[in-house]
């Protein structure tokens, strides 16, 4: 946006600070839900069970827009849940008749052995290998029938190499989804290029460049167990504020701008460094050296770039 010269809202567009405090209960509900699935472990039904009413308790406390809700209203809302999962309950539905034809025939296990034998041992092919079956067999898919099938294909046999289970659920689940962005099929970057009347291909490979750092995650997940928030709190501490700083400096270099436009060794310098510091510290023997020479390099690179711009913005115009 800043490289394109898009400006902020103006003040009389952007809502008031009480009317976003107002909405604290959604934000508080989402928080409950992430403690209970990944401190307390729970089930992932039983941990909705427990948002939902923290949900609504919260709203008969606080209220939202000046009114609280009443029963009637709770009871509406359960009405239009139970239309809005249907459609939820025919995908699921159908997705089992898919997962039951496959074990029963053999072909889950088939593909699980496939992959396993295909990789011979090295993880890094194994991981692209099923980051492309991901991919593949996600096109066109919802995102509820992209996980129940990739879950029942190709998450058993990531499991299989020793890669944690939710990491791995996680690993098909990103990829499988990536497919809505990824030509040839890329259907939300196709949609969002029929609502710009933009070419629909050079919107597909723009959404990958901006969209790069979900191709990554799913790795990060699956080589740095801390980023699951499994580990002390100082290693998943180090482990996000290195990846988001890493994720944050690639990011600055394919936009091109970060407080001012940047010249092309710049960019280059940007990608070296943000990989450096995204290599998960437990990746392999050293690995922690990367991370602190990347960081240190962005740091370098960011003070450097910073000083450029404001020198530039205090010469004169000729």
């Amino acid at each position: 946006a800043a490289r394109l010269g898009i400006r902020a809202l103006p003040r009389s567009e952007i809502p008031a600070p009480r009317l976003v405090l107002g909405g604290v209960h959604f934000a508080l509900s989402f928080a409950v839900l992430i403690y209970l699935l990944f401190w307390l472990n729970y089930r992932p039904e039983r941990a909705a069970l427990w948002a939902s009413l923290a949900l609504i308790g919260t709203a008969f406390l606080i209220g939202y827009r000046g009114a609280r809700p009443t029963l009637r209203g709770i009871f509406a809302s359960l009405t239009r849940c139970g239309h809005g999962v249907v459609e939820i309950i025919l995908i699921s539905a159908a997705s089992g008749i898919v997962i039951g034809v496959l074990n029963v025939t053999g072909l889950s296990f088939n593909l699980t052995y496939a992959l396993v034998q295909i990789g011979g041992g090295n993880a890094i092919l194994f991981l692209f290998l099923s980051a492309l079956v991901c991919i593949v067999l996600g096109m066109g898919l919802p995102t509820l029938g992209v996980y129940a099938l990739l879950a029942a294909l190709v998450a058993p046999a990531l499991i299989q190499i020793g890669i944690d289970p939710i990491g791995a659920h996680l690993y098909v689940l990103y990829f499988g989804m990536m497919s809505m962005i990824t030509p040839p099929i890329a259907l939300a970057a196709f949609a969002a290029a029929s609502i710009a009347n933009a070419p629909a291909m050079k919107t597909g490979w723009a959404a990958v460049r901006f969209g790069w750092s979900a191709y990554v995650i799913p790795v990060l997940f699956v080589a740095s167990p801390t980023l699951l928030l499994s580990g002390h709190p100082p290693e998943i501490a180090l482990a996000v504020a290195t990846s988001v700083f890493g994720v944050w400096l690639v990011s600055s270099a394919l936009a091109g701008y970060f407080a001012g436009p940047l010249s092309r060794p710049m960019r280059a310098g940007f990608i070296v460094t943000g990989l450096m510091a995204l290599v998960p510290a437990a990746a392999f023997e050293g690995a922690v050296v990367s991370d602190v020479l990347g960081v240190l390099g962005g740091i370098v690179l960011m003070a450097v770039e910073a000083l450029r711009n404001r020198r530039a913005a205090r010469e004169p115009v000729a």
